[in-house]
């Protein structure tokens, strides 16, 4: 993988010594930046090269002006096909997502069967909702929607552990 192997080998060959996690955290750091500089100077180059100065001439250029250099793209491919193969199919990550599949959709059955487990702002929101299912589901789907995975997973063991008294 360029993409990956070029930032690793700069923040080697310039931090040797720092932590793994802040080597990671600065190789993906460069790789988003690598990325983004050249989609903004190509897409500019893009543009440039059309004559494009409006949203108008954008529409009609047959063809698109925004994306990568050919080699970044290259590059961006390479990337996406190794993380799909090796870290998005991973047998690990495969078996967080069903657990937290799991979860969103028991939460999802419980609180649309019983609505009045949701928490007060929420019954607030029902309370003011048109009274049929569907609206009932948008507030269940809202809530679980603004919560984090750690919550969602405490929310679910809340319903469903009887030692869990709240």
């Amino acid at each position: 993988m360029r993409l990956f192997g070029a930032q690793y080998a700069e923040v080697l060959r310039r931090h040797p010594d720092i932590p793994e996690r802040v080597r990671i955290h600065e190789i993906v750091r460069r790789m988003i930046n690598y990325l983004v500089v050249d989609l903004v100077e190509n897409s500019r180059r893009l543009l440039a090269d059309a004559g494009a100065g409006s949203v108008e001439d954008v529409r009609h250029a047959g063809r698109a002006l925004i994306g990568f250099s050919d080699p970044v793209r290259a590059e961006s491919l390479e990337l996406k096909r190794f993380l799909r193969e090796q870290l998005y199919n991973h047998y690990r990550v495969r078996r967080m997502t069903r657990k937290a599949e799991l979860v969103v959709s028991d939460l999802f059955g419980v609180l649309l069967d019983d609505p009045r487990m949701l928490p007060p702002q929420y019954l607030d929101k029902l309370r003011t909702a048109p009274d049929d299912k569907s609206s009932c589901a948008r507030v269940v789907a809202d809530y679980i929607a603004g919560m984090t995975d750690r919550y969602a997973i405490r929310e679910h063991k809340r319903l469903h552990d009887p030692s869990e008294l709240t």
